[in-house]
């Protein structure tokens, strides 16, 4: 034990690994921005359409528009942290400076005031990008940018996002099945809704005080003289990252699986089904499963096995699961269906920032530009395009199959839809997985690659 502390002293302090106490804090800011992620992602659009009265038409292509700009202002917020050099670090004081921001965003999101559907429109335009394009996308940026900050050591970077993973999967399991029944609790109607987020928004601002307390950036202490990359040289240096990509697709396809699972449960639960309170039940099957799979995430990175290797196994399993829900998509068939597609993405959510900050030393070594924050916003870029689409094209679908949200009975159009996008559209999602695996191999590149840097 002794000689180990002595070696591990030895190093230089941005290589020793992210002790376990800074990687629990930094995962407990999942408490903080998690239910803001998982509202807009699973209940919004319902909340829009079903409690407002919006077209869900309209409501898509306003999300549409809004990730479109969502997705620009990922990569500026990146390269304001890459620019950022305080005593405190680059991403450390965003956390903290957002904190506000994401507050006022829960709020802000159910206030819709009755203005009419131009006015409600405007409203929701302004307010979701606010919340979602600002306050958000700040946030996210830097706590995705954080690992890479505090160690050089890949290890152990991706077990602080890998434990991340695993509360964000936790508290997504469990806003999923309590949002519902909270607003009911405070007394239901836009009212309810906007109380709920009053909640969230408190939890939110006494968490992230936590999390700029108990981490600590290393990497950002011994770089401060670093010459900041203009945002145009990291723009042109991560266009060249072909793992930057790969990673990002990987995303969208988690982000796209999480709308059809999880957004589309709603409607599942209330016109397939018949009880939109069984939304949670839905999300909780696929989230026990999800947990199962984050928490065998520390025993596969110490098993040694490759990234590509556990994504194409939990790819595989996802399928399975999205092959028996095709066949029966009821009882005890749906149950097992959820929890298996909740497994595999499980896996692939506690990996693929972990393969982003891998993507950050292959920039480097193929570029020579080092862009820690830039690189790293394909998290939030991915998740954005893919709800951002996924809930447009969910909305154009619902509307132009005569969904009606106040209607008290939908069209078997309408109804077929959200059967068909809820069972055999991840069938599709889970192959493209597989086929962007084939041409993932940074596993075995990254010792070289971190030899040469070293050099």
């Amino acid at each position: 034990m002794n000689e180990k502390h002595e070696q591990q002293t030895a190093l230089n302090p941005a290589d020793r690994p992210i002790p376990l106490r800074s990687q629990l804090a930094y995962a407990f800011n999942e408490l903080a921005s998690n239910p803001i992620y998982t509202i807009s992602l699973s209940f919004l659009t319902f909340f829009y359409t079903d409690v407002l009265g919006m077209d869900a038409g309209l409501v898509g292509i306003i999300i549409l528009a809004s990730k479109i700009f969502d997705g620009i202002t990922d990569l500026w917020a990146g390269n304001l942290i890459d620019h950022t050099h305080t005593k405190k670090g680059s991403a450390r004081p965003w956390i903290l400076r957002s904190a506000i921001l994401l507050a006022a965003s829960y709020i802000l999101l159910f206030t819709v005031p009755d203005a009419g559907v131009v006015g409600k429109a405007i409203y929701i335009f302004v307010t979701y990008n606010f919340a979602m394009s600002i306050a958000f996308t700040i946030l996210n940026a830097a706590i995705n940018a954080m690992p890479v900050y505090m160690s050089n050591d890949s290890s152990s970077r991706a077990s602080a996002y890998s434990i991340r993973m695993i509360f964000a999967g936790l508290v997504q399991m469990i806003v999923s099945m309590v949002c519902l029944n909270i607003v009911d609790a405070l007394g239901g109607g836009q009212r309810g809704w906007v109380l709920m987020a009053a909640v969230f928004a408190t939890i939110s601002l006494v968490v992230l005080l936590v999390v700029y307390l108990g981490t600590r950036e290393t990497v950002t202490e011994l770089q401060q003289s670093e010459e900041n990359v203009p945002f145009r040289t990291a723009i042109k240096a991560v266009l060249k990252n072909k793992y930057w990509f790969l990673v990002l697709g990987m995303i969208v396809i988690i982000v796209f699986h999480q709308v059809a699972t999880l957004t589309v449960g709603v409607y599942y639960a209330k016109y397939i089904l018949f009880d939109e309170k069984l939304a949670g039940s839905l999300v909780t099957y696929h989230h026990i499963g999800a947990a199962v799979g984050m928490l065998a995430m520390p025993f596969v990175l110490k098993g040694n096995i490759s990234k590509k290797k556990a994504v194409v196994v939990a790819s595989c399993v996802m399928l399975l699961g999205a092959i028996l829900s095709v066949v029966k998509s009821e009882g005890i068939f749906l149950i097992i269906s959820l929890a298996l597609r909740g497994a595999g993405f499980g896996v692939v959510n506690s990996l693929y920032y972990g393969m982003l900050a891998d993507s950050v030393d292959y920039g480097e070594w193929k570029t020579g530009v080092r862009s820690a924050a830039v690189t790293t916003s394909a998290g939030t870029v991915g998740q954005k395009l893919g709800s951002g689409l996924g809930t447009a094209l969910l909305g154009v679908t619902l509307s132009a199959a005569g969904y009606n949200g106040l209607a008290a009975v939908q069209t078997p159009a309408a109804v077929s839809c959200i059967r068909i996008i809820f069972t055999a559209f991840p069938v599709i999602l889970y192959v493209l997985m597989l086929v962007l695996m084939h041409f993932y191999d940074l596993d075995e590149q990254l010792p070289k690659i971190k030899e040469d840097l070293a050099k």
